[in-house]
């Protein structure tokens, strides 16, 4: 009994890591076959063994990117967390590009706190590439690509990516040379069939559509033609207005039918392409079994908000069910309510969308989108401060808080924001201090304001905008001449900065010094002025006017 129950003690917890480990690595092998039920059965079972078990994660990951799941982003984060290597913190800011709207501030942040381990790391440089491609930022992206092909040089992919960005050059010598490196690109192996792609790409950009035409057809006969490319065909067909653009559209549609994820892209384009009826049709005609499986539903929903049939949308979504993505099917039912000019209707399916969105990142992630696209300002904000509060990593939740609240001039916005940056991290001297110098300008909680811009000047005397912060607090409390004291301690190119001259200009106008206040009040015009500052701007200008 003793042996059995020794056996029991040991042997159980190694058969279940065996079990484990098994799952994990079967539910890889069906990844590679493109079984994707059984991968993510093998996965799920991997995870109730371990729910930290990273390859399983990562299967799980790359399903839901392949469902379109905004919780991609959570199962990438996990990985991440998981396993913190470049390599998947990479893939997490991947994923956020593609979930994310601009300024795709998760991405960012990502690749930011990678800057120094990632600098002699090619796929850091490609992915900053792409963060650049995606604000619209070429020169940056060239220079990055070329940076990566420098650290591998053997890698025929970086070198693809650069003969890419010089193929939209204006100058016809580099773009041709492009267009070479691209032709011999196409004898590769391993990145033939995407040299190929982009000389489509690129040949329909020109118009030259016989060209594309005949490029596409060399793609489409290759073992490595993917869905993609007979979209793109299709592109080609329809605004070529070839004849043969009906019997192709029947072809691929019948390749599709099975597949929900084809179906779904296919849907996209038609809708795209100004053919949302067509799509609504053939999707209805497509079996139960696949019109159930996600992303399908989602291609009808779009459709819907295509043509602006709300009713319907409403109609169809009420009888659905979407598991993992009720909170979408909400947040769909909240915008057809408001369409229907329902607004308590609307207000009550939005909060129910983000009930059931929970804790979950990548849900927020994706509601955060849907607010932007559909103007909520104040749903954006409202998720924005929850993503902030609890998820506390997540810190371009606040940044971003902060652009929207210093565009909109919104002071007390920016206090809060500057209150929560400072409680998150203590060493944050930068929102400390800003956080001081909105409530001095609001007049909140003036004793820890005063005390807190004193403490920050005492750490950090050259910065000048700490300066002019505690210059300011010494002012309002009747020092002015211990205020004027800290700005001629600082350097006079300090003083020409805008954010500090319009302080040291306000004062020296409260000082009866109107000569030289003039002087940095004409420069803080260049200041981004939040609405009290430029009060106090106004206020010494008139001050100098009057000659009092």
């Amino acid at each position: 009994m003793v042996g059995l129950l020794g056996f029991w003690f040991y042997g159980r917890p190694a058969y279940r890591h065996y079990q484990e480990t098994r799952s994990a690595q079967q539910a890889r092998r069906f990844m590679s076959k493109g079984d994707y039920r059984n991968a993510s059965l093998s996965a799920r079972q991997a995870l109730q063994r371990n729910p930290r078990n990273v390859e399983a994660c990562r299967v799980t990951a790359e399903l839901a990117e392949l469902s379109r799941s905004p919780s991609a982003l959570d199962w990438r984060r996990r990985v991440a967390e998981f396993e913190p290597t470049i390599e998947n913190k990479l893939m997490l800011a991947e994923t956020a590009l593609r979930t994310q709207t601009a300024p795709y501030p998760l991405a960012v942040q990502t690749l930011d706190e990678l800057a120094d381990a990632g600098k002699g790391v090619a796929a850091y440089h490609a992915a900053r590439a792409e963060l650049a491609l995606k604000l619209k930022n070429t020169g940056e992206a060239a220079a990055r690509f070329e940076q990566a092909s420098r650290l591998e040089p053997t890698n025929e992919l970086y070198q693809l990516n650069v003969a890419v960005l010089r193929l939209q050059s204006t100058n016809a010598a580099v773009a041709s040379d492009a267009r070479g490196a691209l032709e011999r690109l196409r004898a590769s192996p391993h990145l033939g069939a995407v040299a190929l792609r982009w000389l489509v790409m690129e040949s329909v950009a020109r118009t030259d559509l016989d060209t594309a035409e005949r490029l596409s057809k060399q793609l489409l006969a290759g073992a490595q033609c993917v869905p993609a490319d007979r979209l793109q065909h299709l592109t080609i067909l329809w605004e070529a207005k070839s004849p043969d653009f009906t019997n192709y559209l029947g072809a691929v549609q019948n390749a599709a039918v099975t597949n929900a994820m084809e179906i779904y892209g296919l849907s996209a384009w038609l809708v795209s392409h100004g053919l949302a009826d067509a799509a609504l049709g053939w999707l209805t005609n497509c079996s139960a079994k696949v019109r159930s499986e996600q992303p399908v539903p989602l291609a009808v929903v779009d459709c819907y908000l295509a043509t602006k049939d709300w009713a319907a949308l409403e109609t169809f979504l009420l009888e659905q069910k979407w598991s993992d993505r009720e909170f979408l099917r909400w947040a769909f039912l909240s915008r057809t309510a408001s369409e229907q000019k329902q607004n308590l209707a609307a207000d009550s399916r939005w909060r129910t969308a983000v009930r059931e969105a929970g804790d979950r990142l990548g849900p927020l992630v994706a509601m955060l989108g849907l607010a932007t696209t559909w103007g909520r300002e104040q749903a954006k904000e409202d998720l924005l401060w929850r993503i902030a509060q609890r998820f506390p990593s997540e810190r371009w939740a606040l940044l971003e808080l902060e652009r929207l609240y210093g565009k909109a001039g919104n002071t007390h916005g920016l206090n809060k924001v500057y209150s929560a940056m400072a409680s998150y991290d203590s060493r944050n001297f930068v929102a400390q201090n800003n956080w001081a110098a909105t409530s001095l300008l609001l007049k909140l909680n003036l004793p820890k304001a005063h005390a807190l811009a004193k403490e920050i000047f005492t750490q950090h005397p050259a910065e000048g905008v700490v300066a002019s912060t505690y210059a300011y607090s010494l002012y309002l409390q009747g020092r002015t001449n211990d205020s004027l004291a800290v700005f001629h301690k600082l350097k006079p190119e300090a003083l020409e900065m805008p954010a500090v001259a319009l302080y040291y200009g306000v004062l020296l106008s409260a000082a009866g010094d109107t000569n030289a206040a003039g002087k940095y009040l004409d420069i803080a015009q260049n200041a981004n002025c939040l609405p009290e500052e430029k009060v106090l701007v106004a206020e010494a200008i008139k001050h100098i006017g009057s000659g009092s």
